[in-house]
């Protein structure tokens, strides 16, 4: 699934784009998307006459603000799953297979959503609503904002006994952090996946966010992390992939001390850790 450095990539390129024409038609295929009544509920009429603002990213989620037809804010929030993507074409150009929404803006060119697998979703609310409600409304600080720290991650996690990959996965905490950033981060950390939060120090949750900065940072100046799906509106897959410390290396040699990294499930999702670099401290407190 894309995580911040992902969307934050396609949000860039929707900006290159310059799509600035109003919206004049929209088509919808006849598949579900994303399920839940949330976003069920898409309402994507109200995007008919308005008129394209900026685009910004919130954690994983992508939001097209305009200013509707009677002027009032409204806004498009966009989930791209696991194989959602953003296209923007030209009047005429075939729709590419599980196309299921295209925008048709005044300058002849479409906006369109590909999601072969379903699993992303999009709907349109009044602006406000949009950052008011779930799941936009419930996300934690950006791993680069400024209110995002050790000490933020210590007061919100410092006394759980949840695994620290748990933690970095809860987009309560921080948003836009997922499996892939979570894993190298805990590796950049030099802490076991699946420590007990309650179990670290002061200094170690410091070290911890530092270090989500960093592969956040890196897999933003690396246009995101392309394994299969991925690719920004362009078309341009990421190149992250081969700078990843352990992500997806299970069995092979650690790029830092030449221990064979091993692989993990928890939470029905997997991972990968070093036993000589991450190993799994006894110590009451983790330093």
């Amino acid at each position: 699934m894309p995580e911040l450095p992902e969307v934050e990539s396609v949000r860039r390129s929707l900006v290159r784009a310059r799509l600035t024409a109003p919206v004049v038609g929209l088509w919808r295929s006849r598949l579900a998307l994303r399920t839940g009544s949330r976003w069920r509920d898409e309402r994507l009429e109200l995007l008919k006459g308005a008129s394209p603002r900026r685009w910004r990213r919130r954690g994983k989620h992508l939001l097209w603000a305009l200013t509707g037809r009677d002027g009032d804010d409204v806004g498009l929030l966009v989930h791209l799953g696991m194989t959602g993507r953003i296209e923007v074409a030209r009047a005429g150009e075939p729709r590419a297979t599980h196309t299921h929404v295209e925008l048709q803006l005044g300058d002849d060119r479409l906006l369109r959503f590909v999601d072969a697998r379903r699993f992303g979703g999009v709907r349109a609310r009044p602006w406000e609503t949009l950052l008011r409600e779930p799941p936009v409304g419930e996300l934690g600080p950006e791993p680069m904002a400024r209110a995002f720290d050790g000490a933020h991650l210590e007061a919100v996690a410092g006394r759980s006994q949840r695994a620290l990959r748990d933690v970095l996965l809860d987009q309560r905490i921080v948003a836009g952090v997922g499996n892939i950033y979570a894993v190298e981060a805990l590796f950049v950390a030099r802490l076991h996946p699946l420590l007990p939060a309650a179990r670290l120090s002061s200094t170690a949750w410091d070290r911890l966010a530092t270090a989500v900065r960093e592969v956040i940072d890196q897999g933003l100046r690396n246009g995101g992390t392309t394994f299969r799906d991925y690719r920004d509106a362009d078309g341009q897959a990421g190149r992250n992939q081969g700078a990843l410390w352990v992500y997806g290396r299970a069995g092979e040699p650690c790029r830092a001390c030449g221990s064979l990294l091993r692989g993990f499930s928890h939470g029905g999702r997997s991972g990968v850790w070093c036993p000589q670099d991450q190993r799994r401290s006894r110590a009451r407190q983790v330093p």
